[in-house]
């Protein structure tokens, strides 16, 4: 049996990471605490029972977004790109939604709870739930792999026009 000691530490691991990852001058580490709060997140859904949960964010967000996001910035080169003054609406924006963010988690930490949420009836095992996703929702699934791979492309080549147009 898991003990709440290390729920709590993958929780305030990814808490910790998520903090880093905004707070990072340098991309590529910032990329990197993503990936730490990534797997910490995948901890806690180990922690919970939630084993495809936690196999999922793994091999989806650790193993194909992060490495995503590093190759991006491996070939954009963010040391070229020269930093702009926002105005006033997107700094507006950029505090106001973590904020209400806030509020909405505070408020569902801190309601009454004096009646326990209605038990959810039979979810899916998870041999029929993989069954579903591989007969039911494959071309879905699939739709977006291909997407994922087109956004790879078309990042490459804006790199590439980029880099083309630079040494002209």
């Amino acid at each position: 049996m898991i003990t709440p000691a290390v729920f709590y530490f993958f929780g305030g691991l990814a808490v910790a990471c998520s903090v880093l990852v905004i707070t990072q001058r340098n991309a590529m580490r910032s990329v990197l605490y993503l990936a730490f709060t990534v797997l910490s997140i995948a901890g806690v859904f180990f922690t919970l029972g939630a084993e495809y949960l936690g196999a999922i964010q793994v091999l989806v967000y650790g193993g194909g977004i992060v490495v995503l996001y590093i190759f991006v910035i491996i070939i954009v080169n963010l040391k070229e790109m020269t930093p702009e003054r926002r105005k006033l609406f997107p700094r507006i924006v950029i505090f106001a939604v973590p904020a209400v963010l806030l509020t909405q988690i505070l408020l569902i930490l801190f309601r009454d709870r004096t009646a326990p949420p209605p038990a959810a009836e039979g979810g899916l095992e998870f041999p029929a739930f993989a069954e579903m996703l591989l007969t039911t929702y494959l071309i879905p699934f699939e739709i977006a792999s291909v997407l994922l791979l087109a956004v790879l492309i078309g990042a490459i080549v804006i790199a590439r026009r980029t880099l083309l147009h630079d040494s002209r």
